[in-house]
C-alpha cells in the first residue's frame, strides 16, 4: 500500500504537469518561492510545510483536501485544470450581486435555463445560422499583427466573410469544448459550423454559429489548427476560439502572434520574466523562449471547435 507521504508526492506531480506540463517543475518552484532543488525534494517524497501545501493550492486552484488526502472535500466540485477560472467567476458574481442585488433574478433566471438545456444524448435540434450569429474561423497567416478595434480596418472583423449567401452555404454537425488533455465526451456541447462564401471565386470561411457566444463575448474569433505541435489537446482541422484581450494564464493555451512571423501559433502560457515568455509545445514538451517585446498580442484559448 502507498504510503502517505509517497501519496501526497504524486499528487504534487500530477498538479504541476496538469498546469505547468512535463517541465514545469522550474516554473512552480519559482512561484512558490523556492529554488528547483527544494522543490524537488517534494515530489520524492518530503513532506511540505502546511503553509506551502497552502500555497500550491492557490496556485493551481486545486482543493486542499483533495492534494491531502486524494479524497475532494464534502460539497466540492473538483474540475481538472479549469477550477481556478470557476473560482474566480464565482468571485466576480458575488461581488456584482453586492454592488448590484437587483441581478439576482435575472442572474438565477439564467442559471435556471442552462439548468434546463438537453443533454448532450438528446441532440437537440439547432436553429438555422444567422449572419449576425457567425464567428469567424481563420487561418493563422491571416491573423494580423496589429490588433487595435476588432471591428476596423486592422481588427479581425475586417476580415470576416460577407455571407451574402448563406442560405446556400452547406451546415456542419460540429462540437465545441473547453481545451483539456484529455477530453469527456459527455462535457461536449452540439454546435453548427457552416462554410460561407465572401464572394464569387472566393474559397469559403468556415464560421461558427453561436448567437450566445456573440453576444457573450463580442470580437470572438476562431484559428484554425494547421499541426500536430497542440496534440492532444489540438488536432489538425480543429480551431481554437478566442476573444482579443483575453489575458494568457499560465498553464493555459493561447494563440501568440510574433513580430515579423508568418504565421500565428498555438502554444501553452509558461508565464514570462523581464526579457522573455516561455511557450509550451505538447507533441514534445519543448518549451519555446519569445522576446517580449517580439510579441504584439497573445490571448487565451477559451474553447476548442471539433467535428462531431
Amino acid at each position: 500500500m502507498e504510503n502517505p507521504e509517497k501519496a501526497l508526492a504524486r499528487r504534487i506531480r500530477e498538479l504541476r504537469r496538469r498546469h505547468f506540463g512535463a517541465r514545469g517543475k522550474a516554473r512552480l518552484a519559482e512561484l512558490l518561492g523556492l529554488n528547483l532543488a527544494d522543490y524537488e525534494r517534494f515530489e520524492r517524497g518530503t513532506l511540505p510545510p502546511g503553509e506551502m501545501l497552502v500555497k500550491i493550492c492557490e496556485i493551481t486552484g486545486e482543493d486542499l483536501q483533495w492534494l491531502l488526502t486524494g479524497v475532494a472535500g464534502r460539497g466540492t466540485v473538483v474540475i481538472s485544470g479549469t477550477r481556478k477560472r470557476h473560482q474566480d467567476l464565482l468571485t466576480r458574481l458575488a461581488r456584482m450581486l453586492d454592488d448590484q442585488p437587483e441581478l439576482a433574478a435575472p442572474i438565477e433566471a439564467f442559471v435556471d435555463l442552462l439548468g434546463a438545456t438537453p443533454r448532450r444524448s438528446e441532440r437537440p435540434e439547432l436553429p438555422a445560422p444567422q449572419v449576425d450569429t457567425l464567428i469567424p474561423i481563420y487561418h493563422p497567416e491571416e491573423l494580423p499583427e496589429v490588433i487595435s478595434d476588432p471591428d476596423g480596418p486592422s481588427g479581425f472583423r475586417a476580415l470576416a466573410p460577407l455571407a451574402a449567401n448563406l442560405a446556400r452555404s452547406p451546415v456542419y454537425k460540429s462540437e465545441l469544448s473547453e481545451p483539456a488533455v484529455a477530453y469527456d465526451q459527455r462535457a461536449a456541447r452540439p454546435v453548427q459550423t457552416v462554410m460561407v462564401a465572401a464572394e464569387e471565386g472566393i474559397d469559403p470561411r468556415r464560421c461558427l454559429c453561436s448567437a450566445e457566444l456573440v453576444q457573450g463575448m463580442p470580437g470572438m474569433l476562431g484559428m484554425e489548427i494547421v499541426d500536430e505541435i497542440m496534440v492532444p489537446m489540438f488536432r489538425p482541422g480543429e480551431a481554437a476560439l478566442l476573444v482579443p484581450g483575453a489575458e494568457p494564464r499560465v498553464g493555459k493555451p493561447v494563440v501568440v502572434r510574433v513580430e515579423q512571423e508568418q504565421a500565428a501559433r498555438c502554444r501553452i502560457w509558461l508565464g514570462h520574466d523581464d526579457e522573455s515568455a516561455s511557450l509550451g509545445r505538447l507533441c514534445d514538451d519543448e518549451v519555446e523562449r519569445v522576446v517580449l517585446t517580439r510579441i504584439r498580442w497573445a490571448a487565451e484559448v477559451l474553447y476548442r471547435l471539433s467535428a462531431a
